[in-house]
């Protein structure tokens, strides 16, 4: 049973209330709290694999550890790149991250001009009501040579969602389809987590796709910030955000 308490608002925390919802399984990427026997573990599955805080936010200290083949892995953190030969020098190089970490799957997310994106989509309700609306979505675009989409620690830049798909390397390009499907599912998690977290009214989720157009749900906010859609120069969904938060 999960107890809601200081730790509420970690990425592990939220990862096992998400995880009770069976419809939700098939878009969450299997996650674990980060140690070696995991660390090998989803190596050995995946091949790719992020490690990020657990208490973490704005793509602070986030890493891709890859599987090269002949015992090297390759450590992506921040915009520099590591490469170590053997369990024990990779080990050594992550002990950091052992405490209050966790470790994901690595979804193969598609690019566009070469850099990684994801999606910041908002859910909210009104005050008087228990119906949840997507209000709006933007596309992240990581910085060059970064694996974080967070635009401030990455130097990136948004894109309105239709035209980062149609120039996006994936393979499905029907952009009204690919995000009916990000709209479908970010309305049946904000449902869900609506059960444990009652008095909040907006969640944030990162959504990436992946290169066949399929959703996933990388981690959900409590108290995202709006900064992203002040960005694009169509100001309509970041005034429809802010009218929802004083409804």
């Amino acid at each position: 049973m999960i107890t809601l308490g200081k730790i509420a608002s970690h990425k592990w925390a939220k990862y096992k209330i998400m995880m009770k919802k069976e419809a939700l399984i098939p878009y969450l990427p299997e996650t674990r709290m980060m140690d070696k026997n995991n660390l090998w573990h989803m190596l050995e599955k995946y091949e790719h694999v992020i490690i990020k805080p657990s208490s973490g936010s704005r793509g602070r200290d986030v890493f891709l550890v890859s599987s090269l083949g002949d015992n090297q892995y390759k450590i992506h953190h921040e915009n520099k790149i590591v490469t170590k030969k053997g369990k024990k020098k990779t080990d050594r190089f992550l002990k950091n991250t052992m405490d209050h970490y966790i470790i994901q799957q690595s979804i193969n997310r598609p690019t566009i001009d070469e850099s990684p994106f994801d999606f910041r989509v908002m859910a909210q309700r009104k005050s008087k009501s228990k119906e949840w609306v997507v209000t709006g979505k933007v596309t992240k675009i990581a910085g060059e040579g970064f694996i974080v989409s967070n635009i401030t620690r990455s130097k990136g830049r948004v894109m309105q969602p239709s035209d980062a798909i149609e120039h996006a390397t994936i393979n499905e390009k029907s952009y009204k389809s690919l995000l009916a499907k990000i709209d479908r599912v970010s309305l049946l998690t904000a449902n869900h987590l609506a059960k444990y977290y009652k008095k909040n009214r907006i969640f944030g989720f990162d959504i990436a796709l992946d290169q066949e157009g399929h959703v996933w749900i990388l981690e959900a906010n409590l108290k995202p910030a709006l900064s992203h859609f002040k960005k694009l120069k169509d100001k309509k969904m970041y005034h429809r955000i802010k009218r929802y938060k004083k409804s």
